[in-house]
């Protein structure tokens, strides 16, 4: 099967605009315009001739998310909730550190 098969709605590509709001060695944070939110990107994604630089505007096409399934992949599920203990296990062990 096709990945674009498991869509039900037609491609709606819109134009989005942002500025480049972080620079790290990975990656870009981009600041959408409209109080869209952020979108965080490898540096490998991001298509420029120069390096990126905080406050370099950016424009690309994005369609709307599509949720795929009705229910949720219990895979992921499960995954979150570990990654999600775990960065609280962390939290605590650097604030009982800290106490000490």
């Amino acid at each position: 099967m096709d990945e674009y098969d498991k869509l039900n709605y037609a491609s709606t590509e819109s134009v989005y605009e942002g500025v480049i709001s972080e620079v790290t060695d990975a990656g870009v944070t981009i600041e959408l315009k409209g109080r869209l939110g952020t979108l965080t990107v490898p540096k490998r994604m991001l298509i420029c001739e120069h390096d990126p630089q905080v406050g370099h505007e950016v424009g690309f096409l994005m369609s709307y998310p599509e949720v795929l399934s009705e229910t949720p992949n219990p895979d992921y599920v499960q995954a979150f909730k570990d990654y999600k203990e775990h960065r609280e296990e962390i939290k605590q062990r650097t604030k009982e550190r800290e106490e000490k």
